[in-house]
C-alpha cells in the first residue's frame, strides 16, 4: 500500500513538473501582431518594417492561414526558432488573409510564435516591387543590415534552412 502511494505520488509531481516547463515554455514565446490595415500602422512601409530588425537575420515567412502548405510548415518553423532563441534572428510573417480575425484566430490555435503582419495593399505592392511572390508559402532570408539574400529562401522543414541562418549570423 505505502508502495503505490509513493508511485502515485511520484507520477503526480513529474506530471505536475512538466505541465510547469510547459506553461512556462509558452510564457517564454510570444506572437505580436499588426494588422498593416489599422489606420495606427498606415505610416509602415516594407522597408520600415525591415529597418525595425536591423542587427537581426530576418527569416520572413508569407502565408496565409487557408493555405494548407503553409500551415503544415508552421511546426517546423517553430523548431526553428525554439534552435535559435536567443541568437539575433527573427521570424516575420506576412499573411494575405482577408479576414482578420480568421488570421488572428489561425495564429493562437497553432500557437505561432514571432512577430505577425496582415498585409495591407501598400506594403504588399512594396514587396512585389522587391521580389514578386506568386505564391505562397513563400520564403525569404535579410541579412542583419536588412539587405535581401534569398527571396526564395528554403523552408522551415529543409535540411539546408539551419546553415542558411547560421550562415549570416557569423558575418
Amino acid at each position: 500500500m505505502k508502495n503505490s502511494a509513493t508511485i502515485v505520488i511520484s507520477v503526480l509531481l513529474t506530471l505536475f513538473s512538466l505541465l510547469s516547463c510547459q506553461s512556462q515554455e509558452k510564457k517564454e514565446l510570444k506572437a505580436d501582431f499588426y494588422n498593416l490595415r489599422d489606420k495606427k500602422y498606415s505610416e509602415e512601409s516594407f522597408e520600415s518594417i525591415i529597418e525595425k530588425y536591423k542587427g537581426k537575420v530576418i527569416y520572413m515567412d508569407f502565408w496565409a492561414s487557408w493555405c494548407r502548405p503553409c500551415k503544415n510548415e508552421m511546426p517546423y518553423s517553430l523548431r526553428l526558432q525554439k534552435y535559435f532563441k536567443g541568437k539575433d534572428v527573427v521570424f516575420v510573417y506576412f499573411s494575405s488573409d482577408r479576414n482578420p480575425e480568421a488570421w488572428e484566430r489561425t495564429i493562437k490555435a497553432m500557437q505561432i510564435t514571432g512577430e505577425h503582419y496582415l498585409f495591407n495593399k501598400k506594403v504588399y505592392t512594396e514587396r512585389n516591387r522587391i521580389a514578386q511572390v506568386k505564391y505562397i508559402p513563400r520564403y525569404m532570408l535579410f541579412d542583419k543590415n536588412g539587405n535581401l539574400v534569398d527571396d526564395n529562401a528554403p523552408r522551415p522543414s529543409s535540411s539546408n534552412i539551419k546553415t542558411e541562418i547560421e550562415k549570416l549570423l557569423k558575418n
